[in-house]
């Protein structure tokens, strides 16, 4: 079930933002953009970055992907990849073997070449993707540990000069990830091999770097010169460690780096909006890279940070989730408040229900009258008139009224009561008139069929005490017969005449009595032995329905527990403000909703076709999940296409932080306080992701940018509250439902400021002076 959430809480969020993305037209990239993944250990930042962009760029399908790998790649749409040697180089020498492995190798160069020119028609094939093919952005990822960055030069700079065939322009920007999160075993030598490509990177980074190669190849191995004038070979280099500023690692540090390369090329090369208010201040990338130089001779560089406050996307679909399960359990349980007389209807128990019983089971009562007619008498009253009942009927009758009773009534219903099965016809009104009923359910079904003394809304309940009833009427007329039985006959209450001769018409009078007294009251045992099989057929039926419905019951407790539980686990370790309220909120909301949809679709329309009409069907045994899912299916096409849950981040976050509750002394967000909390934890989480020796460095350069909608209320609050600081600030312009975002750029510093490298280069020496080599021989530098 876990797993079954969590799918439908990404659904969600992938469905917001879509939504969101649908109404962002700056979402998309200006000019043509390639990356060049080396190495393996950015094979899984190619993962990230190319599902990002693809989730996040409209014309994401226009952007290209080249790695260059030893081990392991990935294959996927718009990548392109190429194998270099790996052939169990020596530990000492593995940058320089590479080198040599690659400068020797003829074929791969071929093959390279190839790959480059595919590549760069594939990108133009793609053009109209752009809004301009001027320029193209290549964007060099590497870990600065990878060995394979030594090779960084001739990858760059031929793919290139094979760009520069097609494009007029090509800007080439690095980015550099520093895992220095210590593993314990090799942190010194794989610290050494960053030291290595940091020096390196220096020397590229010089306006007199010059590079050039006879690097493009023919296929019939003829070879040209890529030449690169002096200059550095990057345009921006960025570094991004798994430490910031203020040598804390993070959790996330890893992934945030892979969202800032994308959304570093998105801010630099996105669409721009041309109709906005000045203090929006677009990003502008020659402004930054100059801004950043200063008038620092040494090469300097650029980090960045990244921070993004989320709706709370998992705990709201789950709260939602949630309380409208609960709601609907509320709504059934309600509905088993019902009057005991609609309840015995409903089981075809209702007096007229009985009748329909004893005119199928109970031979008709005038066939008692019958009996005046088939047994006549000839005596005369005096000859009985001094004797009792029982012994009037032995003397008048000899048994034939008991025979004849018994062969055309007592028979034929004991042999009616033989074959009485109810089963089908009590099954039939279960299932029918009550579990698929819109208007009761199986929690009406099992309430009902409960054993349950002090409940009126009960089925049992009412038929054990019919039976108990019935079963005093038997008595009572068991008694009443005995005693009817024991009259004597002149004191028995019927019409009598003290003339003459009128002892033949006392007699029938007499005797019309009888049959009304004794025959009637056992006709009337009769229909109670027939009643009471009934009841004892229902209650025995009723009660295996009801166990059947138990595990089912459990089922659902089962399910309503856990989404509880797990929403409630959600928001577990949250003492954020900014996570808040959802509970009450959310609550109201699915109120809102329920409203809506009974004026929709009728009181009872949980139990309709579009929401769990079949709901016996999803309760099979130990299979909870069917009913979640069924759940989620009527929660997102029901409840989650609800315009609420399209609201812009901000207008949520206000709605539910100002929720007002019956609670006393709640203490309410103001908006103003909201703001705050909101611009602070951006502020704060988005520190640069480097550590520098000196935080406050005279060359340190930033500027930060917002991503969201440039006329929410909090986007003027934050650009308002960063006016008049020492760094620019701008706003990305975009309409989120999903959350606000912040990037900030420092740049400036040199690799000595790094206290990585400060820290690191006293390996890097060491492994220099005990034969280690790094460096291809002409670039050796210690």
């Amino acid at each position: 079930m876990r797993d079954l959430l969590q799918k439908y809480a990404d659904s969600f969020s992938i469905k917001l933002e879509k939504i969101s993305q649908s109404e962002n037209l700056q979402r998309s990239v200006n000019y043509p953009i390639v990356f060049l993944f080396l190495g393996d250990l950015v094979k899984d930042a190619l993962l990230a970055i190319k599902k990002m962009n693809k989730e996040k760029w409209h014309n994401s399908n226009g952007v290209i992907y080249f790695h260059a790998y030893q081990t392991e790649t990935i294959l996927a749409d718009n990548l392109f990849s190429i194998q270099l040697a790996n052939n169990g180089f020596d530990r000492q020498s593995q940058r320089t073997e590479l080198a040599a492995a690659f400068n020797h190798d003829d074929t791969m160069l071929i093959e390279l070449n190839k790959t480059f020119r595919k590549l760069t028609s594939k990108l133009a094939e793609y053009g109209r993707a752009f809004s301009s093919l001027q320029k193209v952005n290549l964007c060099v990822v590497t870990a600065i540990h990878d060995p394979a960055n030594i090779l960084i030069q001739e990858f760059t700079l031929l793919l290139k000069s094979i760009l520069q065939e097609s494009f007029r322009i090509v800007e080439v920007d690095l980015y550099g990830l520093l895992m220095e999160k210590q593993d314990g075993e090799n942190f010194a030598f794989t610290t050494s091999l960053g030291i290595s490509f940091l020096k390196e990177l220096d020397d590229y980074q010089k306006n007199d770097y010059y590079f050039e190669k006879d690097l493009q190849l023919t296929e019939d191995h003829l070879r040209l010169p890529v030449c690169h004038p002096p200059s550095p070979l990057f345009d921006m280099a960025y570094l991004l460690s798994d430490k910031n500023e203020n040598g804390l690692f993070g959790d996330e540090a890893v992934q945030q780096n892979y969202e800032l390369i994308s959304h570093l090329n998105l801010l630099k090369n996105r669409k721009i909006w041309t109709e906005h208010p000045e203090k929006m201040n677009s990003y502008s990338h020659q402004s930054f890279k100059r801004a950043m130089k200063g008038n620092v001779k040494d090469p300097v560089y650029a980090s960045a940070g990244f921070a993004k406050v989320t709706r709370p996307n998992k705990a709201i679909v789950l709260y939602v989730a949630s309380q409208f399960f609960q709601e609907f359990l509320e709504i059934l349980k309600r509905q088993s408040k019902q009057p005991k007389e609609k309840i015995l209807e409903l089981f075809d128990l209702s007096e007229s229900s009985f009748q329909k019983y004893y005119e199928h089971f109970l031979p008709p009562a005038d066939r008692l009258y019958d009996m005046l007619d088939l047994i006549r008498v000839s005596n005369s009253y005096r000859t009985v008139r001094k004797l009792s009942l029982n012994e009037t009927e032995e003397f008048l009758y000899q048994g034939v009224t008991e025979t004849f009773f018994y062969q055309n009534f007592e028979e034929p219903v004991e042999e009616f009561l033989k074959v009485l099965d109810l089963r089908e016809q009590i099954e039939w009104c279960f299932y029918e008139n009550v579990i698929n009923h819109e208007q009761y359910g199986i929690f009406c079904a099992f309430s009902w069929t409960a054993d349950n003394a002090h409940s009126d809304s009960n089925v049992m309940n009412a038929i054990n005490h019919i039976l108990q009833e019935t079963k005093q009427e038997q008595v009572k007329l068991k008694e009443h017969l005995e005693l009817t039985y024991q009259q004597i006959v002149e004191h028995c209450d019927f019409k009598k005449s003290y003339l003459p001769f009128s002892s033949k018409k006392n007699l029938t009078s007499f005797v019309e009595y009888f049959f009304d007294e004794v025959y009637g009251t056992k006709y009337e045992l009769l229909r109670l032995k027939v009643k009471l099989a009934i009841l004892n057929q229902y209650r025995s039926v009723l009660k295996g329905l009801h166990l059947s419905l138990q595990p089912k019951i459990r089922l659902m407790n089962k399910v309503d527990t856990f989404l509880k539980k797990t929403a409630a686990d959600s928001l577990f370790d949250s003492d954020d403000d900014l996570d808040k309220n959802i509970a009450q909120y959310y609550s109201r909301v699915n109120q809102l909703i329920t409203e809506k949809l009974k004026e929709k679709r009728g009181p009872h329309f949980f139990l309709n076709e579009r929401f769990f009409k079949n709901l016996y069907d999803y309760l099979e045994d130990d299979q909870p999940e069917v009913l979640l899912e069924r759940l989620l299916v009527v929660c997102d096409r029901e409840i989650l296409t609800h315009e609420e849950f399209h609201r812009t981040f901000e207008d949520e976050l206000l709605a539910r932080a100002n929720v007002m509750t019956d609670y006393e002394n709640r203490e309410i967000l103001s908006k103003e306080e909201l703001f705050k909390k909101l611009y602070l934890r951006l502020d704060e989480s988005s520190s640069i992701h480097m550590e520098v020796f000196n935080y406050t460095q005279a060359n340190r350069y930033e500027e930060k940018y917002y991503f969201g909608d440039f006329n929410s209320q909090f986007m003027r609050f934050a650009m308002d509250k960063d006016l008049g600081m020492q760094w620019k600030v701008g706003c990305a312009h975009e309409k989120k439902s999903k959350g606000i975002e912040k990037l900030t750029l420092m740049g400036g510093f040199t690799l000595k400021d790094l206290m990585f490298y400060r820290n690191g280069e006293k390996y890097y020496k060491k492994y220099i002076e005990n034969g280690y080599e790094f460096h291809a021989k002409a670039e050796a530098s210690v």
